[in-house]
């Protein structure tokens, strides 16, 4: 009896399938591909992941290690540009960790897109807004509210743009996914306020906050998306809201994080809608003293900001930078304090500017209808440039300019000291400046400085000497700074009773603070005018101390 061989199986010849979704993938299901939800998925209650079209790897392009590098190289510099910053090159191959319980609900893609937000957007907005909403209250309603997770989705998805990559191998019928998930945000807040009108009151106010910190992030989505009127629109009706939510006399330890948080997108809602401003050719856009003729005028003549996301932030601050460096000359290790009649360069033309600027925001301010000028203290730090920087200007510009000319500017700097004082008293409110100690340096301490430097007036000086004080606790830099000048005044009136006038040969024209921070050190140079009988050895020399702080 003779055995047969056994029949042979040919696997029938043809290609695998790596076009269904990708729940179908994970199961090693074949996919039936029906849009927008295969029926294997939804016929057994799944969710439908989608679909993804993915290079295909088996063809000989592929295969080339130039296209590999190339396609790797892509994708890195579309992060690197909208992103606005280095991004490593193995940022998208990183492996994620493991998924906390409130995103078992999200993909891969949507899990990445949410970790890129909480540790690389939401750092850069917390470090420009210096406010507590970027690095707290998000975080806090972020693992159990769905718009505020598709929101911060939406944002960095628009930032990478991972779908722009190898564009040619997309689908560009489908919606992005940062419009996909926008619309999610919108539609999970609509549900939320509808549910809010059958509860209590507070879950009520429960439900109104969540749409405020939603608000607040599509208003920052369509600022860095340069669409001024959804930025608008987004911001007049999240502060009407706002009022609403906030003239509830219960106590929420969330009131003044909110609105501060919706008063510094007033402003910088003016920022971006007014680039031109903070560009570097130093050029003022209309006449100083140009004033519109009313807020709609203004309004209508707004353009498409050529700036848009971090970069305009960046622009900002770059310029507020290079105005605080003409009140302060800060070194690396400390600042100097420049003598009567040195201004530094373009002094005129950025005074211009910033009087434009103060002008624009008040009609800005006036049309949003919103935050009220006269709790704007960015005005305020306008106003505050401006004054010290006409007083530079004004002793610069006279005959015989030196020290004792600044004792004719006294009604000056009583107007310095007095908006001191009001940005001060309201640095425990709804301010829209938050003052870090980070912001409170780069924006009012160096006013302090430079007007407790340069008055002689005994009243103002022990005035300004109180908010120093107020502020030392917080920040070495800002202690180590007071004591220098507390011992600089200390030597300056050295047998002058309170009230008198300081003498110009005890006055120090030049002054240099260094701080040696892991000493604990500070050490104070100055110099007094030539010829003056206080000084040691020959005319100009420095004379030094050093203390501990």
């Amino acid at each position: 009896m003779t055995s047969k061989d056994p029949t042979r199986r040919i696997r029938s010849l043809h290609s695998k399938s790596r076009s269904g979704c990708g729940t179908c993938k994970i199961r090693h299901k074949r996919c039936d591909e029906t849009h927008p939800a295969c029926l294997n998925c939804t016929s057994t209650g799944r969710k439908c992941d989608g679909y993804e079209q993915v290079v295909d790897k088996r063809t000989r392009e592929w295969r080339s290690a130039e296209f590999r590098d190339s396609f790797h190289n892509h994708t890195n510099f579309t992060l690197q540009f909208r992103y606005g910053s280095k991004i490593p090159q193995t940022v998208t191959t990183v492996p994620l960790p493991l998924a906390t319980p409130y995103q078992i609900d999200l993909n891969w893609h949507e899990r990445w897109h949410l970790d890129f937000y909480h540790h690389c957007i939401a750092v850069r907005l917390s470090h420009y807004f210096q406010n507590s909403y970027w690095s707290r209250l998000y975080f806090q309603m972020c693992q159990s509210q769905f718009a505020l997770r598709h929101a911060a989705i939406a944002m960095s998805a628009w930032h990478t743009q991972p779908d722009r990559v190898l564009r040619s191998h997309k689908d560009d019928s489908k919606p992005s996914l940062s419009l996909h998930h926008a619309s999610k945000a919108i539609s999970s807040l609509r549900e939320s306020l509808t549910r809010s009108t059958f509860h209590s009151q507070s879950s009520n106010r429960t439900h109104k906050q969540v749409v405020l910190v939603t608000c607040l992030l599509f208003i920052i989505l369509a600022l860095f998306q340069g669409d001024l009127h959804s930025a608008r629109c987004h911001l007049a009706s999240g502060y009407k809201l706002l009022i609403e939510w906030d003239f509830q006399k219960e106590k929420d330890s969330n009131v003044l994080v909110l609105r501060q948080a919706f008063a510094q997108l007033h402003v910088h809602w003016f920022f971006c809608s007014h680039s031109e401003l903070f560009s570097q050719d130093y050029k003022v856009p209309h006449s100083e003293h140009w004033i519109p003729s009313s807020p709609t005028e203004a309004l209508s003549k707004i353009t498409t900001p050529r700036y848009s996301g971090f970069d305009q932030m960046d622009r900002v601050q770059e310029f507020f930078a290079l105005i605080v460096g003409l009140i302060l000359d800060f070194s690396a290790s400390g600042f100097n304090i420049e003598p009567a009649g040195f201004i530094g360069r373009d002094t005129a033309v950025l005074l211009s500017k910033i009087r434009f600027c103060r002008s624009c925001l008040m009609v800005v301010l006036l049309e949003l209808d919103g935050l009220k000028p006269e709790d704007c203290d960015t005005l305020r730090v306008f106003s505050l440039w401006i004054e010290i920087m006409e007083i530079k200007l004004g002793v610069a510009q006279s005959l015989k300019p030196d020290e004792m000319v600044y004792d004719g500017y006294l009604e000056q700097f009583k107007r310095v000291t007095k908006l001191m004082q009001t940005i001060a008293s309201s640095r425990s409110g709804p301010s829209d400046i938050y003052f870090s100690p980070l912001a409170y340096r780069s924006s009012v301490f160096p006013a302090l400085v430079w007007t407790a430097a340069k008055c002689r007036d005994w009243q103002i000086r022990r005035d300004i000497f109180s908010m120093m004080d107020d502020q030392s606790g917080s920040d070495h830099w800002a202690s180590a700074t007071t004591v220098a000048l507390k011992r600089m005044i200390d030597t300056e009136s050295n047998g002058v009773k309170p009230g008198e006038n300081i003498p110009e040969a005890a006055r120090a024209c030049v002054i240099n603070v260094k701080i040696y921070t892991p000493e604990s050190k500070v050490e104070l140079r100055y110099r007094r005018p030539k010829h003056s009988p206080h000084l040691k050895h020959g005319s100009g020399e420095w004379e030094s101390d050093i203390m501990s702080y």
